[in-house]
């Protein structure tokens, strides 16, 4: 099989226009028919998973050259915000609609948070070091020095697997649940009285949390159904 050539938009590829003749934003999936950046349209195809090779080593390849062209880009960032004159700061901004532009970005912190394990004090740290430095720099690259501290909190509430957590209960591991679990299935009805009841003799400081209206919540969603 021969080389891919990246000038070449392959087939599948269709431009999307709006009615100013702007490139509307692209999904996952679809992507735009657009110049290339860190990856080139034909890296775009194959990540969509609209190419296929019959080799494998075309594959890896292709892969190799994706990851390698990514590690250098995240590396041009370091120069981009530092040495990029401001009149070409604002031509990339202009070029983007507001929530495009917020998109972008998002995936970009979307991205390195994953990309770090998902290490919330990390990215505190990170996201902390960014903002001091950016708060300080203007437009030119010069230090103001205006900034003196920069403070993130990051707080992610996630949504807990009420099922997983009832077969929990059923097997008699409900005295390992956390509060903030228990609560969990105390809201989604799953609980009877005589659950809450083992509980509060065996689960973590159940008493304290959950003590005063937990079985009446219990009782008006068993009604309810």
């Amino acid at each position: 099989m021969g080389e891919e050539n990246d000038d070449e938009i392959p087939d599948l590829f269709s431009g999307i226009e709006d009615s100013d003749g702007s490139l509307s934003s692209e999904s996952a999936l679809k992507p735009v028919d657009r110049a290339r950046g860190i990856l080139s349209p034909t890296d775009r195809d194959y990540l969509c998973g609209l190419k296929d090779y019959s080799h494998s080593q075309t594959e890896l390849n292709r892969r190799q050259e994706i990851r390698e062209r990514t590690i250098e880009g995240i590396r041009d960032f370091n120069l981009l915000w530092l040495l990029l004159e401001e009149p070409e700061w604002k031509k990339v901004i202009e070029a983007f609609e507001a929530e495009e532009l917020n998109t972008a970005l998002s995936s970009m912190i979307a991205f390195a948070y994953t990309a770090i394990g998902q290490d919330t004090s990390r990215m505190e740290d990170i996201l902390e070091r960014a903002l001091y430095e950016g708060a300080n720099y203007d437009m030119s690259g010069r230090w103001s020095g205006k900034a003196n501290d920069a403070t993130v909190d990051i707080d992610i509430d996630y949504e807990p697997n009420v099922e997983e957590l009832y077969t929990r209960v059923q097997q008699g591991e409900g005295d390992n649940l956390t509060p903030a679990e228990i609560g969990a299935l105390v809201q989604a009805g799953k609980l009877d009285p005589d659950d809450l009841e083992k509980l509060e003799n065996t689960g973590p400081d159940f008493p304290g949390v959950y003590a005063g209206g937990a079985i009446e919540r219990t009782d008006e969603t068993d009604t309810e159904e």
